[in-house]
Protein backbone atom coordinates (compact mmCIF):
# COMPACT_ATOMS: atom_id res chain seq x y z
CA UNK A 1 0.00 0.00 0.00
CA UNK A 2 2.65 2.32 0.87
CA UNK A 3 4.64 1.73 -2.30
CA UNK A 4 1.38 2.44 -4.20
CA UNK A 5 0.49 5.19 -2.37
CA UNK A 6 3.91 6.60 -3.20
CA UNK A 7 3.63 5.96 -7.25
CA UNK A 8 0.50 8.23 -6.58
CA UNK A 9 2.46 10.97 -5.36
CA UNK A 10 5.10 10.94 -7.80
CA UNK A 11 2.45 10.52 -10.47
CA UNK A 12 1.03 13.68 -8.93
CA UNK A 13 4.09 15.67 -8.97
CA UNK A 14 5.29 14.52 -12.49
CA UNK A 15 1.65 16.06 -13.40
CA UNK A 16 2.39 19.68 -11.90
CA UNK A 17 5.42 19.69 -13.28
CA UNK A 18 4.51 19.39 -16.66
CA UNK A 19 1.59 21.73 -16.22
CA UNK A 20 4.25 24.54 -14.68
CA UNK A 21 6.09 23.91 -18.03
CA UNK A 22 3.20 24.26 -19.82
CA UNK A 23 2.05 27.82 -18.02
CA UNK A 24 5.57 29.54 -17.63
CA UNK A 25 6.76 30.40 -21.24
CA UNK A 26 10.25 29.10 -22.23
CA UNK A 27 13.07 31.19 -20.71
CA UNK A 28 15.65 32.24 -23.37
CA UNK A 29 18.92 30.47 -23.46
CA UNK A 30 22.12 32.72 -22.51
CA UNK A 31 22.49 33.12 -26.31
CA UNK A 32 19.19 34.29 -27.08
CA UNK A 33 19.90 36.93 -25.09
CA UNK A 34 23.25 37.77 -25.70
CA UNK A 35 21.15 38.49 -29.52
CA UNK A 36 18.88 40.60 -28.47
CA UNK A 37 20.47 42.86 -25.90
CA UNK A 38 23.16 43.03 -29.21
CA UNK A 39 20.35 44.32 -31.49
CA UNK A 40 18.44 46.96 -29.00
CA UNK A 41 22.28 48.05 -28.79
CA UNK A 42 22.45 48.54 -32.52
CA UNK A 43 18.50 49.89 -32.61
CA UNK A 44 20.16 52.28 -29.99
CA UNK A 45 23.39 53.00 -31.95
CA UNK A 46 20.86 53.62 -35.67
CA UNK A 47 18.64 56.08 -33.87
CA UNK A 48 22.22 58.05 -31.82
CA UNK A 49 23.59 57.98 -35.81
CA UNK A 50 20.53 59.38 -37.50
CA UNK A 51 20.25 61.72 -34.65
CA UNK A 52 23.73 62.78 -34.68
CA UNK A 53 23.11 62.96 -38.73
CA UNK A 54 20.47 65.38 -38.52
CA UNK A 55 22.43 67.41 -36.07
CA UNK A 56 25.29 67.70 -39.27
CA UNK A 57 22.63 68.48 -41.98
CA UNK A 58 20.93 71.37 -40.05
CA UNK A 59 24.36 72.79 -39.23
CA UNK A 60 25.80 72.77 -42.65
CA UNK A 61 22.54 74.22 -43.88
CA UNK A 62 22.74 76.40 -41.15
CA UNK A 63 26.43 77.07 -42.26
CA UNK A 64 25.86 77.49 -45.89
CA UNK A 65 22.77 79.87 -45.44
CA UNK A 66 25.14 81.92 -42.99
CA UNK A 67 27.69 82.38 -45.98
CA UNK A 68 25.36 83.01 -48.58
CA UNK A 69 23.44 85.59 -46.74
CA UNK A 70 27.24 86.92 -45.68
CA UNK A 71 28.02 87.29 -49.32
CA UNK A 72 25.03 89.16 -49.88
CA UNK A 73 25.82 91.87 -47.04
CA UNK A 74 27.00 95.16 -47.64
CA UNK A 75 30.52 95.58 -46.38
CA UNK A 76 30.26 96.19 -42.79
CA UNK A 77 31.47 99.23 -41.94
CA UNK A 78 33.45 100.41 -38.76
CA UNK A 79 33.20 99.21 -34.98
CA UNK A 80 32.40 101.86 -32.97
CA UNK A 81 33.62 101.94 -29.30
CA UNK A 82 30.53 101.30 -26.75
CA UNK A 83 29.42 104.29 -24.30
CA UNK A 84 31.30 104.42 -21.23
CA UNK A 85 29.65 102.15 -18.48
CA UNK A 86 27.23 104.51 -16.67
CA UNK A 87 26.33 105.97 -20.09
CA UNK A 88 25.68 102.58 -21.28
CA UNK A 89 23.53 101.40 -18.78
CA UNK A 90 21.56 104.29 -18.84
CA UNK A 91 20.99 103.69 -22.47
CA UNK A 92 20.15 100.01 -22.08
CA UNK A 93 17.42 100.64 -19.73
CA UNK A 94 15.74 103.78 -21.78
CA UNK A 95 15.49 101.11 -24.13
CA UNK A 96 13.43 98.83 -21.79
CA UNK A 97 11.58 101.70 -20.21
CA UNK A 98 10.87 102.73 -24.15
CA UNK A 99 9.58 99.03 -25.05
CA UNK A 100 7.26 99.05 -22.13
CA UNK A 101 5.88 102.16 -23.24
CA UNK A 102 5.58 100.90 -26.42
CA UNK A 103 3.86 97.74 -25.44
CA UNK A 104 1.67 99.57 -23.67
CA UNK A 105 0.65 102.11 -25.98
CA UNK A 106 -0.01 99.57 -28.46
CA UNK A 107 -2.48 97.72 -25.81
CA UNK A 108 -4.66 100.98 -25.34
CA UNK A 109 -4.18 101.97 -29.70
CA UNK A 110 -3.61 105.21 -31.36
CA UNK A 111 -6.27 106.76 -29.37
CA UNK A 112 -4.75 106.55 -25.96
CA UNK A 113 -1.09 107.12 -27.02
CA UNK A 114 1.56 109.16 -25.93
CA UNK A 115 2.69 111.27 -28.40
CA UNK A 116 2.55 114.56 -26.15
CA UNK A 117 1.82 113.45 -22.36
CA UNK A 118 2.74 110.38 -21.17
CA UNK A 119 2.07 109.54 -17.95
CA UNK A 120 3.42 107.38 -15.57
CA UNK A 121 2.08 104.09 -15.45
CA UNK A 122 2.87 99.96 -14.92
CA UNK A 123 3.07 97.50 -17.79
CA UNK A 124 1.08 94.30 -18.32
CA UNK A 125 2.44 91.09 -19.27
CA UNK A 126 2.79 91.46 -23.68
CA UNK A 127 4.58 89.41 -26.10
CA UNK A 128 7.02 92.02 -26.99
CA UNK A 129 8.27 91.95 -23.52
CA UNK A 130 8.26 88.57 -23.37
CA UNK A 131 10.22 88.27 -26.39
CA UNK A 132 12.78 90.30 -24.83
CA UNK A 133 12.81 88.45 -21.61
CA UNK A 134 13.52 85.58 -23.51
CA UNK A 135 16.40 86.59 -25.54
CA UNK A 136 18.09 88.47 -22.24
CA UNK A 137 17.69 84.60 -20.84
CA UNK A 138 19.18 83.08 -24.10
CA UNK A 139 22.60 85.05 -23.79
CA UNK A 140 22.41 84.75 -19.97
CA UNK A 141 21.98 80.95 -20.10
CA UNK A 142 24.50 80.12 -22.68
CA UNK A 143 26.61 83.70 -23.89
CA UNK A 144 26.99 84.90 -27.00
CA UNK A 145 27.67 81.75 -28.89
CA UNK A 146 24.51 80.11 -28.20
CA UNK A 147 23.49 78.03 -30.84
CA UNK A 148 19.81 77.99 -33.02
CA UNK A 149 19.36 75.07 -30.97
CA UNK A 150 19.73 76.10 -27.86
CA UNK A 151 17.04 78.69 -28.64
CA UNK A 152 14.41 76.17 -29.68
CA UNK A 153 15.29 74.07 -26.79
CA UNK A 154 14.48 77.14 -24.46
CA UNK A 155 11.21 77.40 -26.57
CA UNK A 156 10.53 74.25 -25.67
CA UNK A 157 11.02 74.78 -21.40
CA UNK A 158 9.29 78.45 -21.89
CA UNK A 159 7.13 79.87 -24.12
CA UNK A 160 3.42 77.94 -23.82
CA UNK A 161 2.05 76.20 -27.23
CA UNK A 162 -0.83 79.06 -28.25
CA UNK A 163 0.98 82.03 -26.84
CA UNK A 164 3.63 82.34 -30.11
CA UNK A 165 2.50 84.03 -33.14
CA UNK A 166 1.50 82.04 -36.10
CA UNK A 167 5.11 81.76 -37.76
CA UNK A 168 6.31 80.50 -34.30
CA UNK A 169 3.87 78.79 -33.52
CA UNK A 170 4.68 76.41 -36.80
CA UNK A 171 7.98 76.22 -35.84
CA UNK A 172 7.20 75.44 -32.02
CA UNK A 173 5.33 72.20 -33.60
CA UNK A 174 8.40 71.28 -35.70
CA UNK A 175 10.82 71.45 -32.81
CA UNK A 176 7.95 68.86 -30.73
CA UNK A 177 8.29 66.77 -34.08
CA UNK A 178 12.00 66.81 -33.29
CA UNK A 179 13.31 68.66 -36.00
CA UNK A 180 16.42 71.30 -35.78
CA UNK A 181 16.58 74.91 -36.60
CA UNK A 182 16.71 75.83 -39.58
CA UNK A 183 14.11 73.65 -41.23
CA UNK A 184 12.23 74.15 -37.64
CA UNK A 185 11.15 77.24 -39.97
CA UNK A 186 10.70 75.59 -43.11
CA UNK A 187 8.18 73.26 -42.93
CA UNK A 188 4.91 74.05 -43.25
CA UNK A 189 5.38 77.73 -42.13
CA UNK A 190 4.07 79.89 -44.70
CA UNK A 191 4.30 83.00 -42.35
CA UNK A 192 8.27 83.08 -42.62
CA UNK A 193 8.18 86.34 -43.21
CA UNK A 194 6.08 88.12 -40.72
CA UNK A 195 7.44 90.49 -38.10
CA UNK A 196 7.50 88.30 -34.58
CA UNK A 197 11.35 87.56 -35.50
CA UNK A 198 11.75 91.34 -35.28
CA UNK A 199 9.88 91.72 -32.21
CA UNK A 200 12.38 89.42 -30.54
CA UNK A 201 15.62 90.86 -32.46
CA UNK A 202 16.54 94.16 -31.40
CA UNK A 203 17.46 92.90 -27.97
CA UNK A 204 20.46 91.19 -29.38
CA UNK A 205 21.69 95.13 -30.56
CA UNK A 206 22.31 95.53 -26.58
CA UNK A 207 24.78 92.89 -26.41
CA UNK A 208 26.89 94.48 -28.98
CA UNK A 209 26.71 98.28 -28.89
CA UNK A 210 28.60 99.66 -31.67
CA UNK A 211 29.06 96.74 -33.50
CA UNK A 212 25.77 96.10 -35.92
CA UNK A 213 26.74 93.33 -37.67
CA UNK A 214 27.96 91.19 -34.58
CA UNK A 215 24.33 91.79 -33.52
CA UNK A 216 22.65 90.98 -36.50
CA UNK A 217 24.62 87.62 -36.87
CA UNK A 218 23.13 87.29 -32.94
CA UNK A 219 19.93 88.58 -34.03
CA UNK A 220 19.85 85.83 -37.03
CA UNK A 221 20.66 82.44 -34.82
CA UNK A 222 17.67 83.41 -32.86
CA UNK A 223 15.42 84.40 -35.80
CA UNK A 224 16.32 81.16 -38.18
CA UNK A 225 14.04 79.02 -35.73
CA UNK A 226 11.27 80.63 -37.30
CA UNK A 227 11.61 82.86 -39.88
CA UNK A 228 13.02 83.53 -43.38
CA UNK A 229 13.55 85.85 -45.67
CA UNK A 230 12.42 89.11 -44.85
CA UNK A 231 11.07 87.74 -41.50
CA UNK A 232 14.98 87.03 -40.61
CA UNK A 233 15.88 90.48 -42.81
CA UNK A 234 13.76 92.23 -40.20
CA UNK A 235 15.32 90.79 -37.00
CA UNK A 236 18.76 91.57 -38.52
CA UNK A 237 17.89 94.95 -38.76
CA UNK A 238 16.43 95.75 -35.36
CA UNK A 239 19.08 94.22 -33.86
CA UNK A 240 21.48 96.16 -36.22
CA UNK A 241 19.34 99.52 -35.44
CA UNK A 242 19.53 99.12 -31.80
CA UNK A 243 23.48 98.58 -31.78
CA UNK A 244 23.78 101.41 -34.47
CA UNK A 245 22.00 104.05 -31.81
CA UNK A 246 23.94 103.43 -28.66
CA UNK A 247 26.70 105.16 -30.85
CA UNK A 248 25.10 107.21 -33.65
CA UNK A 249 24.36 110.99 -33.33
CA UNK A 250 20.77 110.42 -34.20
CA UNK A 251 17.86 108.22 -35.50
CA UNK A 252 19.23 109.31 -39.18
CA UNK A 253 22.77 108.13 -38.80
CA UNK A 254 21.19 104.69 -37.19
CA UNK A 255 18.83 104.16 -39.37
CA UNK A 256 21.68 104.51 -42.10
CA UNK A 257 23.96 102.32 -40.53
CA UNK A 258 20.87 99.35 -39.87
CA UNK A 259 20.82 99.29 -43.73
CA UNK A 260 24.28 97.99 -43.76
CA UNK A 261 23.72 94.63 -42.50
CA UNK A 262 20.51 93.31 -44.74
CA UNK A 263 21.06 92.30 -48.16
CA UNK A 264 20.83 95.41 -50.18
CA UNK A 265 17.98 93.86 -52.62
CA UNK A 266 15.90 92.78 -49.72
CA UNK A 267 12.46 93.85 -49.80
CA UNK A 268 13.44 94.75 -46.03
CA UNK A 269 15.72 97.26 -47.31
CA UNK A 270 13.98 98.57 -50.16
CA UNK A 271 10.98 99.83 -47.94
CA UNK A 272 13.37 101.17 -45.35
CA UNK A 273 15.51 103.01 -47.17
CA UNK A 274 12.40 104.60 -49.21
CA UNK A 275 11.25 106.09 -45.53
CA UNK A 276 14.58 107.50 -45.21
CA UNK A 277 15.02 108.88 -48.55
CA UNK A 278 11.35 110.64 -48.04
CA UNK A 279 12.33 111.93 -45.01
CA UNK A 280 15.69 113.52 -46.49
CA UNK A 281 13.50 114.95 -48.97
CA UNK A 282 11.04 116.68 -46.75
CA UNK A 283 8.14 114.56 -46.66
CA UNK A 284 5.74 114.74 -44.03
CA UNK A 285 4.92 111.70 -41.40
CA UNK A 286 1.17 111.28 -43.06
CA UNK A 287 2.41 111.71 -46.86
CA UNK A 288 5.45 108.87 -45.77
CA UNK A 289 3.19 106.95 -43.96
CA UNK A 290 0.46 106.70 -46.41
CA UNK A 291 3.29 105.65 -49.42
CA UNK A 292 4.40 102.64 -46.51
CA UNK A 293 0.84 101.40 -46.97
CA UNK A 294 0.46 101.52 -50.56
CA UNK A 295 3.55 100.30 -50.98
CA UNK A 296 4.96 97.79 -48.77
CA UNK A 297 1.59 96.32 -47.43
CA UNK A 298 0.05 92.54 -47.34
CA UNK A 299 -3.21 91.42 -46.41
CA UNK A 300 -2.20 89.88 -43.02
CA UNK A 301 -0.74 93.31 -41.63
CA UNK A 302 1.84 91.52 -40.06
CA UNK A 303 4.17 91.78 -43.25
CA UNK A 304 8.12 92.41 -42.27
CA UNK A 305 9.48 94.75 -44.75
CA UNK A 306 5.52 97.47 -43.96
CA UNK A 307 6.34 97.31 -40.11
CA UNK A 308 9.91 97.83 -40.40
CA UNK A 309 9.20 101.21 -42.46
CA UNK A 310 6.46 102.29 -40.06
CA UNK A 311 8.96 101.92 -37.16
CA UNK A 312 11.35 103.87 -39.06
CA UNK A 313 8.68 106.67 -40.47
CA UNK A 314 7.80 106.98 -36.14
CA UNK A 315 11.68 107.04 -35.39
CA UNK A 316 12.87 109.64 -37.87
CA UNK A 317 9.74 112.22 -38.33
CA UNK A 318 9.37 111.62 -34.05
CA UNK A 319 11.89 114.12 -33.45
CA UNK A 320 13.81 114.50 -30.15
CA UNK A 321 10.35 113.30 -28.02
CA UNK A 322 11.40 109.44 -27.16
CA UNK A 323 7.46 109.63 -26.57
CA UNK A 324 6.06 111.43 -29.63
CA UNK A 325 8.15 108.39 -31.31
CA UNK A 326 6.46 105.88 -30.36
CA UNK A 327 3.15 107.68 -30.69
CA UNK A 328 3.41 107.59 -34.26
CA UNK A 329 4.47 104.45 -34.48
CA UNK A 330 1.26 103.41 -32.99
CA UNK A 331 -0.81 105.86 -35.63
CA UNK A 332 1.14 104.18 -38.20
CA UNK A 333 -0.55 101.40 -37.85
CA UNK A 334 -0.84 97.35 -38.69
CA UNK A 335 1.09 95.20 -36.08
CA UNK A 336 1.22 98.39 -33.71
CA UNK A 337 1.84 95.31 -31.04
CA UNK A 338 5.07 94.46 -32.44
CA UNK A 339 6.45 98.07 -34.12
CA UNK A 340 5.35 100.14 -30.94
CA UNK A 341 7.64 98.19 -28.57
CA UNK A 342 10.51 98.28 -30.84
CA UNK A 343 9.82 101.90 -31.73
CA UNK A 344 10.25 102.55 -27.79
CA UNK A 345 13.51 99.97 -27.18
CA UNK A 346 14.98 102.09 -30.40
CA UNK A 347 14.08 105.51 -28.89
CA UNK A 348 14.69 104.37 -25.21
CA UNK A 349 18.53 103.60 -26.57
CA UNK A 350 18.92 107.16 -28.62
CA UNK A 351 17.68 109.00 -25.89
CA UNK A 352 18.81 107.39 -22.58
CA UNK A 353 17.01 106.86 -19.17
CA UNK A 354 16.79 109.90 -17.48
CA UNK A 355 14.90 111.57 -20.11
CA UNK A 356 11.86 109.42 -19.16
CA UNK A 357 8.61 110.16 -16.99
CA UNK A 358 9.57 109.36 -13.20
CA UNK A 359 8.39 106.11 -12.41
CA UNK A 360 7.16 104.66 -15.85
CA UNK A 361 7.04 100.88 -16.04
CA UNK A 362 8.74 100.03 -13.09
CA UNK A 363 7.66 96.42 -12.86
CA UNK A 364 6.23 94.52 -15.79
CA UNK A 365 4.53 91.22 -16.23
CA UNK A 366 5.86 88.15 -18.06
CA UNK A 367 4.42 85.13 -19.01
CA UNK A 368 7.55 83.23 -18.61
CA UNK A 369 8.29 80.28 -15.88
CA UNK A 370 10.17 82.07 -13.21
CA UNK A 371 9.76 85.70 -14.95
CA UNK A 372 6.44 86.25 -13.59
CA UNK A 373 6.94 90.12 -12.59
CA UNK A 374 10.46 91.58 -13.52
CA UNK A 375 11.61 95.11 -12.44
CA UNK A 376 12.82 97.46 -15.29
CA UNK A 377 16.25 98.54 -13.46
CA UNK A 378 16.92 94.52 -12.57
CA UNK A 379 16.19 93.55 -16.28
CA UNK A 380 18.50 97.11 -17.31
CA UNK A 381 21.35 95.69 -15.22
CA UNK A 382 21.06 91.70 -16.01
CA UNK A 383 21.48 93.33 -20.25
CA UNK A 384 24.65 95.60 -18.83
CA UNK A 385 25.75 92.46 -17.00
CA UNK A 386 25.62 90.12 -19.95
CA UNK A 387 26.87 93.30 -22.44
CA UNK A 388 29.29 94.06 -20.26
CA UNK A 389 30.67 90.51 -19.95
CA UNK A 390 30.62 89.57 -23.71
CA UNK A 391 32.41 93.05 -24.45
CA UNK A 392 35.26 92.47 -22.06
CA UNK A 393 35.90 88.74 -23.55
CA UNK A 394 36.16 90.51 -27.04
CA UNK A 395 37.91 93.83 -26.11
CA UNK A 396 35.38 97.62 -26.95
CA UNK A 397 37.60 100.39 -25.91
CA UNK A 398 34.86 102.12 -24.98
CA UNK A 399 33.28 100.17 -22.02
CA UNK A 400 35.45 101.53 -19.07
CA UNK A 401 33.90 102.61 -15.70
CA UNK A 402 33.95 106.42 -16.74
Amino acid sequence: MRQDAQGTQDTQKAEQAAKAEQSEPPRPSEATEKVAQAEKARGDHDRALARARAHQEAHDRRDAHDHALDDALPPAGPIEPAPPAAALLARIRGGWIGRCLGASDAARGPGGSSVSEPEARGQDRSDAVDHAVLSLRVLELHGPGFTSAQVGSLWLLTLPFLRPGAAEQAAYRNLLDGLLPPHTALRDNPHGGSDEAMARGDLYGYAAPGDPRRAARLARKDACVSHTGDGLYAAMWAAALAAASFTARDAVEAVAVSLRHVPVASRLSVAVRDVLVAYTRGWTWEQAAAEVHRCHGADTGRDAPGNASLITAGLLWGGPDPCRRIGLTVRGGWDVHATAPVAGSIAGILHGGATWPRLVATEVRTGLPGQGSCDVRDLAERTFAVTRKDRAAHGNAGMGDG
